[in-house]
């Protein structure tokens, strides 16, 4: 196992995803919708609240011009039969105004890792990514909301 290259975990990105901070970039209610678990302080899930339904895998890492390998991630996705995505952040120099503790994020590279992985990352606002979060849970609870349940007896 490799030594943590950063021996605090930088909040970051968990601080901006709270509603209180998100909210610059979406409506209110979108905000408050946009839930998510942290796995290991970096795997989130994007979930939906009411159900507790798993819509989507992020590993997240500060942007350090790295490569992240994420094939555990691209397994677990592929085993749940929901997107997998890397979002590495970059710090800005300004601190979050929802939590001056921590930094707001600049900006965000970002690369689907499954379904149909992109080759090259993509370089996202904090407001890009926001909205990509909220279309990637539409997808996704649209497509749970119409399975039928193999073992309901109406079917």
């Amino acid at each position: 196992m490799r030594l943590e290259r950063f021996p605090l975990r930088d909040r970051s990105y968990g601080i901006w995803h709270r509603a209180p901070s998100i909210r610059r970039f979406l409506s209110d209610s979108q905000a408050e919708a946009l839930t998510m678990v942290d796995l290991d302080s970096v795997l989130y899930t994007e979930y939906d609240d009411r159900g507790k339904i798993p819509l989507a895998l992020v590993e997240v890492a500060q942007d350090i011009g790295q490569e992240k390998p994420a094939g555990v991630i691209k397994g677990l996705a592929q085993l749940a039969n929901v997107p997998a995505y890397v979002a590495l952040y970059t710090p800005s120099m300004l601190a979050n105004p929802s939590n001056p503790n921590w930094s707001d994020i600049e900006r965000f590279r970002v690369q689907r890792l499954w379904p149909h992985p992109e080759e090259c990352w993509r370089t996202l606002t904090p407001g890009e990514w926001a909205q990509a979060l909220v279309q990637i849970r539409c997808w996704q609870l649209r497509r749970f909301e119409t399975r039928e349940a193999v073992n309901d007896p109406h079917y």
